[in-house]
């Protein structure tokens, strides 16, 4: 929550120069910019009497100032969009190859993963049970090798990472393809993990670098646009590569008078999708090269400078994140966000198999599954652009009760309505929450050590990444199997009971996630710029002066 320079809050004002902010005769504006300018001005207002105001007082003039910051029309709000485009505009090219890097590892990553339990199935004959628990391992695996090359990754720097990370991914994404062997494709499975982990989350880290504090929030907006950009392209293309292509290849080989014989090598559908996924690859190879190890100056009159990477051994680094506090509660609330964040898990691995047994092997399950990323890419720019001044905590718990309930939509009903509207409730929960947690992963870690903090943050996910995959194919296989009774709405129930338990948890540990790291009280902080920033100097002089104990965001 650093304060914002006075011509920024000027500039918001601007943008809501024709709401009514009048109050008691004196305009908002010259009242409020005063305030700024002055903040201490407005601590002796509060302290003047000897006496600090009561809180019903303070939550009075907290709402009237909060609902100015909160005023944006339209007009205005595509204003601050394609003021966010122009923020980038000198952005070294680094930030753009970045973009390109995150569209090619996404696709390739989110139309393997459409397919990878069908795949497991079809062409390896493994059980549901057996998919799932592989599909949950692969997942669990990033993370684990996140865990322990953390140091590594802050050691090496972004652009050794994403090079050796994209070569590894290549390498196994080619056994995949070309294999029969079921120990072949386990070995080329450990070692995308491995690729895997040095490769997309270190972008991440490469956003922070190439953009300046004012324009960072927009710069992962769009990181998470582009991924969903992917996503959604993905989508139409396994639909073809499963449906026409595959169906095509059934008749020719019907035609020819010979019976296909599963786990026998064949471009199948499955594999079509691989081979796409190993084109992206190799053009995200020849980017990944091209990147320097820089970071961007604190403004945008520094230019760029070269970064090295800040060096230490594993135990240091170790010790010197442990003891930050903000370090803990980021921990926490990534603990707590596990059982949400394994819907995603759900729509890539079991929403596709229930999709193919519940309506037939036709059904456009990559269409339907494009809806998420369609949402994405038009809500995240929009909320982004509403809520830059939002603290992203406060999206976070908001937009996982809207994720979380997307689930009952398949508890109510079994049909393919109820998946469209599943997507978009999850979507919209998403688009809230999700773009803002790399915001404030970010926002927390020291630079030169983001590595480190995503590791130990994704300590959490490990624990839960196996489970999930393990649970999602024990209930398609206890309630929706191939073949036999269902009872799907019941397989949907206990996910969506599992889901829910996440945002629950974070308005019961809300107190203790939302204090700051110096633990000074703060009634509201939800709004860290704009003309918050006047209630935010009014709330932390009278908690001062009336020693309240405790700080929080408001829920």
């Amino acid at each position: 929550g650093q304060p914002v320079p006075p011509n920024k809050y000027l500039m918001h004002q601007e943008s809501c120069k024709n709401g009514d902010h009048s109050r008691h005769g004196v305009s908002a504006e010259s009242e409020d910019a005063a305030a700024v300018a002055d903040p201490d001005s407005v601590k002796s207002d509060v302290v003047a009497g000897g006496d600090a105001p009561d809180d019903s007082a303070l939550h009075d003039e907290h709402l009237l100032l909060t609902s100015r910051a909160r005023c944006p029309d339209p007009v205005g709000l595509w204003s601050r969009i394609a003021a966010g485009f122009r923020s980038l505009s000198g952005s070294p090219v680094e930030l753009w190859s970045a973009y390109a890097l995150k569209f090619l590892a996404s696709y390739s990553y989110f139309s393997f993963s459409i397919v990878f339990t069908l795949f497991l199935s079809a062409d390896f004959g493994f059980s549901d049970y057996h998919a799932g628990t592989i599909y949950g391992a692969w997942g669990a695996l990033v993370t684990l090798f996140g865990l322990t090359n953390g140091v590594m990754i802050d050691n090496l720097g972004v652009s050794l990472s994403l090079r050796a990370g994209f070569v590894l991914s290549l390498v196994a994404r080619c056994l995949i393809f070309v294999t029969s062997s079921r120990v072949t494709l386990l070995a080329a499975m450990v070692l995308l993990s491995f690729g895997n982990c040095l490769g997309i989350p270190v972008l991440t880290v490469g956003i922070r670098r190439y953009t300046i504090e004012s324009n960072r929030g927009f710069a992962f907006g769009l990181f998470y646009v582009i991924m969903n950009v992917a996503a959604l392209i993905s989508g139409p293309v396994v639909d073809y590569c499963t449906i026409v292509y595959q169906d095509e290849q059934e008749d020719r080989l019907l035609e020819d008078g010979q019976e296909w014989i599963a786990r026998e090598w064949s471009l199948t559908g499955y594999r079509l999708v691989v081979l796409i996924g190993i084109f992206a690859n190799i053009i995200a190879c020849l980017v990944s090269f091209t990147v320097k190890e820089i970071k961007v100056g604190s403004n945008t009159q520094d230019g760029t400078q070269i970064f090295e990477p800040v060096r230490g051994n594993a135990i240091d680094i170790f010790k010197e994140t442990m003891r930050s506090p903000d370090f803990w509660r980021f921990l926490v609330v990534c603990l707590i966000t596990v059982n949400v964040r394994m819907i995603f898990r759900h729509l890539d691995a079991t929403l596709p198999k229930y999709m193919v047994r519940e309506f037939g092997e036709n059904v456009p399950k990559g269409t339907i599954y494009s809806i998420n990323p369609a949402l994405i890419i038009l809500l995240v720019p929009v909320i982004t652009a509403a809520t830059t001044t939002v603290h992203p905590l406060l999206m976070i718990h908001h937009g996982c009760y809207i994720s979380a309930a997307s689930v009952f939509f398949l508890v109510a009903s079994t049909s393919i309505p109820a998946c469209v509207l599943f997507v978009i409730c999850l979507s919209v929960g998403e688009a809230l929450w999700s773009p803002r947690l790399y915001d404030y992963t970010m926002q927390i870690s020291k630079e030169g050590r983001e590595g480190t903090y995503m590791a130990l943050s994704s300590a959490p996910l490990f624990l839960a990444k196996l489970p999930a995959g393990m649970m999602g194919g024990y209930l398609l296989e206890k309630y929706c199997p191939e073949e036999g009774p269902r009872n799907s709405r019941m397989m949907w129930l206990v996910i969506g009971s599992t889901v829910m338990i996440s945002p629950i948890l974070l308005t019961v540990f809300w107190k203790y996630l939302s204090r700051q790291e110096d633990g000074q009280p703060y009634e509201e902080i939800g709004v860290l710029q704009g003309t918050e920033l006047v209630a935010h100097h009014h709330l932390a002089a009278a908690s001062t002066t009336s020693r309240r104990p405790g700080g929080r965001l408001v829920c």
